[in-house]
């Protein structure tokens, strides 16, 4: 096992790691927004280039039979193109979808690094106090291994999130095809700041209704339906052609309402998840705020003698905790507000510019 020493250096190594093994590869920093990273992304991402490839066969089929004119050739080059774009649009939505989540996420590492660091040098500073206190005879070597083992959890805590981060960069990197040493500093530090969502959920509905896939499918069906109804509806057109369209045109119009139903509940769904979400950060955040200045009480208590270092310690690793798990919710809830934005067709506020 390492010694405390040992450790320390390891650490001082991963952190050289993380913040000079770009330079030293003589890579520029790169300053990304998040809709900066998916450009990249749909410009270099190997997986999205085969999808590109694909599209782009598919079009160059459509046109070579449009020249030669065909009907079967057309119509079934028509067919081709129409699932080719179909999957072009899906793989550019799922990189875009990615990339968002890969951004939010190396912030969180980023956060979780300046947490891990924070309750390091809380373990380093008690530990010191305490050793001062133990040459002082007023602590036990009990005492003195408490905190020595505080310290060394801490920097293990410290030296995985660095791991962690480093981990996230290349693979961040990876996925908007740049170089794994590449350098990238995200400048929407905004996503690690509670922003309020405001809309109500009878909005949320109603804006969605108008750009949700499905209900706008159905609602393409019905009004096929109703147009064969009127041309059924001529005086030359059999009866039974006429009764097949109404029963279509009702089953359109089932259709529709289950898919607007269906919305209803996913968007009500999200948004009252999202509400829960909010509530669980109000109250991680309560409890910083009181652990935090039950800490200090702590700590008064302790330099006058009347605490032992257990219940200090116990107190740190307490707060530390609460820090990472407020990090982690505020990035679960960064990414949910953003999804909801996007359902409900609000891109400027996601931070983004809506392309198809």
């Amino acid at each position: 096992m390492l010694n405390r020493g040992a450790r320390l250096l390891v650490v001082a190594l991963a952190c050289v790691l993380v913040t000079s093994l770009p330079a030293s590869a003589g890579a520029k920093v790169l300053e990304l927004t998040v809709q900066g990273a998916i450009a990249l992304a749909l410009e270099n991402n190997l997986s999205f280039q085969i999808a590109t490839l694909d599209w782009q066969q598919a079009k160059a089929k459509l046109e070579r039979a449009q020249i030669v004119g065909d009907e079967e050739m057309l119509a079934e080059a028509e067919k081709e193109w129409e699932k080719a774009q179909e999957v072009y649009a899906e793989r550019r939505r799922e990189l875009k979808d990615l990339v968002r989540t890969g951004y939010q996420q190396l912030l969180k590492s980023e956060a979780m690094v300046d947490n891990a660091r924070s309750a390091k040098e809380r373990a380093e500073s008690q530990l010191g106090i305490d050793e001062n206190k133990y040459k002082a005879g007023l602590l036990s070597t009990l005492d003195i291994e408490r905190a020595q083992n505080s310290l060394y959890d801490a920097e293990h805590r410290y030296e995985q999130a660095l791991v962690d981060l480093e981990t996230q960069r290349m693979q961040f990197n990876s996925m908007l095809g740049l170089p794994r040493e590449q350098e990238v500093v995200l400048t929407e530090r905004l996503l690690l700041d509670f922003v309020p969502f405001t809309y109500s959920l009878e909005t949320c509905y109603e804006l969605a209704l108008q750009l949700d896939a499905d209900v706008l499918a159905a609602r393409e069906r019905l009004q096929k339906a109703r147009e064969a109804v009127q041309i059924a509806q001529s005086p030359f057109t059999p009866r039974v052609e006429l009764e097949q369209a109404l029963v279509e045109e009702e089953k359109a119009e089932i259709g529709l309402q289950q898919a607007e139903e269906a919305l209803y509940f996913r968007i009500r769904g999200d948004y009252y998840a999202l509400l829960d979400q909010v509530h669980k950060l109000e109250m991680t955040e309560r409890s910083i705020k009181l652990e935090r200045q039950a800490l200090l009480a702590e700590e008064s208590k302790y330099a006058a003698g009347v605490l032992s270092n257990a219940q200090i310690v116990a107190q740190q690793e307490k707060l530390a905790g609460l820090e990472e798990q407020y990090s982690a919710e505020l990035s679960a809830y960064a990414q949910a507000r953003i999804k909801l934005l996007q359902t409900i067709g609000k891109y400027e506020e996601s931070g983004e510019d809506h392309e198809d």
